[in-house]
This record gives C-alpha cells, structure tokens and sequence, in this order.
C-alpha cells in the first residue's frame, strides 16, 4: 500500500509526488483526464522566475510528463467518485475500487464559474485547432486575457467583454494592446444563441450584437473541494489553486506540493506534528 493518495495531477500533485519520491516515498496519483490541470491553457507561464521570456501552458505539460517518467510516478487514470476517513485511513473511491491512504493530498484545482446561457467554452484547451473568424471571450481577468492572446494567434479578431475595469496583471493587459486583432469592450451578455443555417452564435450585448464563432467563458473560478468537504484530518493537505483563493499562480502550486512532501517526510522520520 503506497502511503500517500494524490488527487489531481496538475502542477501542485506533480510537484508533491515527485519531491514524495525523491524521499523514498510512494505515492498514487488520480487523474480523471491528462496531466497538466489548467497549465495546459496558459498562454505564458512566466512567474516561475525561471522562464523571463515565458513558457507556453502545453510545454509546461511536456515538462510534467517528463518528471513522470524520470521519477516513475504512479497515475491511476479513474475518476474519484468518493473520499472517507474509516479505521485511520483514508479510502479513496473510484470505480476501480477502493484505495487506502496514510496521507491524502488533494490537488483537485478549480472549476469554471458558468453563465446562464449555452454554447459557452470554458477552457481554451478544449477549442478545436482551426482558424476562426471573431471570438469572444467573457471576463476581464487574468484568464480571459490569457484566452485572448491564445486566440488571438488563431483568429481574425477577439472581443474581451467585460463588466467592469479588467483586473488581469498588467502584464497581461499590455500584451493584448500590443494584439491589433483583440479589442476590449464594456458591457454584459444578455443572450446567446445559434444562427440558422450558420455554424455561428449570436452574442446579444449591452455594447452590441456580435456575430461570433466562439464563445469562451472566463469569469472565476471556484475551488474542487466537494471531496472532502466534512473531513478534518492532519493528515489531509489542499494544494495550490483549490485553496488559494484568487492567488492561482504556478509557483504558489508547486510550493505548495513540495512542503507538503517535506511536511509528511519529517512527520515520517522524526514524528513531527508541526
């Protein structure tokens, strides 16, 4: 029995499991989809202080998978139906069976924050690789200018929609004003629907109707943390973006992990509860 249950292999799991193993320590990893989590979207990842000039989210992904083939890392693909503490241990429910734990590292991330209406994309990963005409994206934060740089290399024009003054990091605001294709707008969605006999969707704003052939949501997120809601443990850890709140940043995630590992190494070796 490994002695640590991973659930979740974005960027913080990653980085758990592998400084686990670099202890000697085994691990299971979680995963219902891909490794990467929501690394796979970012247009650039440059606040890990060690890519100045940024890094594409996919590139990060080929850098995970690597670390788990160095590190032989053991990812069970099933999803988590079910998580429990019984007899001093965590069970782990997935539809291969139940899978026990000394420690439980969850990792789970977050989900999109959805609008009322159909049609919406929320993670520019899962956008067919085409060219498109004008996209929409709706939000004004770091992930909707994120989603507009992506698509702005794919697209003829992208229209940020916001309610509000944007409050993406300067840095990014300046990247898309340097995109003669991305325009910023104010206002709000009030109804989007197909259009007969076209592969496109009208968007009906406070700004205007837009023709579109895309629409990407980007207006939060929320933690995935309905696992183990309920359950108190010390030996249960959140990492990165599902308990960080509105600080979703790649270096936080893999500090994160990487205390983590040290936490339950030294509770391992010396008996540690701090």
């Amino acid at each position: 029995m490994a002695l640590v249950g991973i659930i979740g292999a974005g960027i913080g799991g990653i980085a758990t499991a592998v400084q686990l193993a670099r202890y000697g320590i085994e691990s299971v990893i979680f995963e219902r989809d891909r490794i990467g989590g929501l690394i796979r979207n970012a247009y650039s990842v440059e606040n890990t202080m060690f890519f100045p000039d940024g890094i594409k989210g996919e590139k990060v992904v080929e850098i995970l998978e690597e670390y788990v083939r160095k590190y032989d890392l053991k990812i069970l693909y099933e999803e988590v139906r079910a998580v429990k503490k019984a007899g001093g241990l965590f069970e782990v429910e997935t539809a291969g069976g139940v899978h026990r734990f000394k420690y439980l590292v969850v990792a789970t991330g977050t989900r999109p924050r959805r609008l009322p209406f159909d049609g919406i994309t929320y993670h520019v990963a899962e956008v067919p690789e085409r060219h498109y005409g004008r996209v929409l994206i709706i939000g004004g934060g770091d992930v909707a200018f994120d989603y507009a740089l992506t698509m702005s290399e794919r697209s003829d024009e992208v229209i940020i929609l916001m309610r509000s003054e944007p409050k993406a990091l300067p840095y990014l605001q300046e990247l898309v004003k340097k995109r003669s294709n991305i325009r910023t707008l104010m206002g709000q969605v009030r109804e989007i629907r197909p259009i007969n006999g076209k592969q496109k969707l009208l968007a009906r704003t406070s700004a205007g109707n837009f023709e579109v052939e895309l629409v990407l949501g980007a207006i939060g997120r929320v933690p995935n943390i309905e696992l183990v809601q309920g359950i108190e443990d010390d030996n249960l850890f959140l990492v990165g973006d599902v308990k960080n709140g509105i600080y979703r940043q790649t270096a936080l995630a893999i500090a994160d992990g990487i205390k983590t590992a040290m936490v339950i190494w030294r509770r391992e070796r010396y008996g540690d509860t701090e």
